[in-house]
């Protein structure tokens, strides 16, 4: 009787190891995989060292600020060239520098007048690069060296800043509850107000222009993207801006998320839609009250529109929606 209740546990005892180890390589698989599909930022406060590939991107932060993607583009013993955008990258120009070993050069992520990063190439090879990256405060009006240059330049970034007063949000729970998942009719006809009130504001009024936009341009295609950048920049796309990368990194459409705060506010999200992570997640946050003349309570252009307004971004639409094919969410204004 023992023998046989040794060969009866014995297979259920393997059956159950087998599938413990599917389990774990499953899990080991998903974790690959959320690791490649979501890159992580790096931020920068001090001096750091980075190894990248050979046509590797790599997010990163200098203190506070964007986001910013770095490609190197092509790498030898001798030389490296890189890339350098801010995020999303169809709002700001793409900065190009080249570095031999030791030497470093002074660059402005979003392309602007003011260096916020030193880079130099610790060593380079035909598979890989180092860098040191140093932060540089804004404080210190250093300037961009003169091996820096502007692939694709935008008049964007020389635009100030709007007249809308930004209030801090820090003392309001920004937890989003989307409109599908309250039951209360009271709450309902609240949320109904509340986005009533955005679509009669500059602000309301352009992201529903934009959703419009990148809905109808996920039609475009590489031969008409490669023609229409021609038409206004007088050159064949070259990467990071290349139908392959720029499809990538435009939105393809804007969700708007409804959390209730009181009885008469409500926190609006709009959150972008996107193929990329970088180009995926909170842009638009306002705090709006419903029974007040002055029903804007909070707005701030924050997570992937962080850094611009509605200037910026009405006059970037303004350009694009005037490009009659479906391509016009893929090109940024020259």
């Amino acid at each position: 009787m023992a023998m046989q209740k040794r060969q009866f546990r014995l297979p259920a005892w393997r059956l159950s190891l087998r599938q413990i180890i599917g389990l774990v390589a499953a899990l080991i698989v998903i974790y690959i995989a959320y690791g490649i599909l979501l890159p992580s930022v790096v931020t920068i406060t001090s001096t750091r060292s980075l190894t990248l590939s050979t046509n590797q991107s790599q997010l990163i932060k200098i203190y506070n600020g964007s986001p910013a993607d770095m490609k190197v583009v092509s790498s030898s013993s001798s030389s490296a060239s890189f890339y350098l955008t801010s995020v999303p990258v169809l709002y700001g120009p793409v900065v190009s520098f080249s570095l031999s070993p030791q030497a470093s050069l002074n660059v402005s992520s979003s392309g602007s007048g003011t260096a916020d990063m030193n880079i130099k190439l610790v060593s380079s090879s035909n598979s890989s690069i180092t860098v040191e990256i140093t932060p540089l405060t804004a404080a210190l009006g250093i300037k961009p060296s003169r091996g820096v240059t502007l692939l694709n330049p935008a008049s964007l970034s020389n635009i100030g800043t709007s007249n809308i007063t930004i209030t801090t949000l820090s003392t309001v729970s920004t937890t989003s509850t989307t409109t599908t998942t309250i039951s209360t009719n009271s709450t309902l006809v609240l949320f109904q107000q509340a986005l009533t009130l955005m679509n009669k504001t500059g602000t309301g009024v352009l992201m529903k222009n934009y959703a419009a936009l990148y809905a109808k341009d996920v039609a475009c295609t590489p031969s008409v993207y490669n023609a229409t950048y021609t038409q206004y920049y007088s050159k064949h796309p070259p990467a990071p801006v290349d139908y392959y990368n720029v499809s990538l990194a435009t939105p393809t459409g804007i969700k708007i998320n409804e959390s209730k705060l009181s009885k008469t506010n409500v926190l609006l999200t709009y959150s972008t839609v996107s193929p990329s992570p970088g180009t995926t997640g909170t842009a638009v946050q306002a705090i709006i009250n419903t029974s007040s003349s002055s029903f804007i309570q909070s707005l701030s252009f924050t997570g992937v529109y962080a850094g611009f307004n509605y200037t910026i971004l009405n006059k970037s639409y303004a350009f694009q929606s005037k490009i009659l094919n479906n391509c016009g969410a893929y090109i940024s204004p020259p």
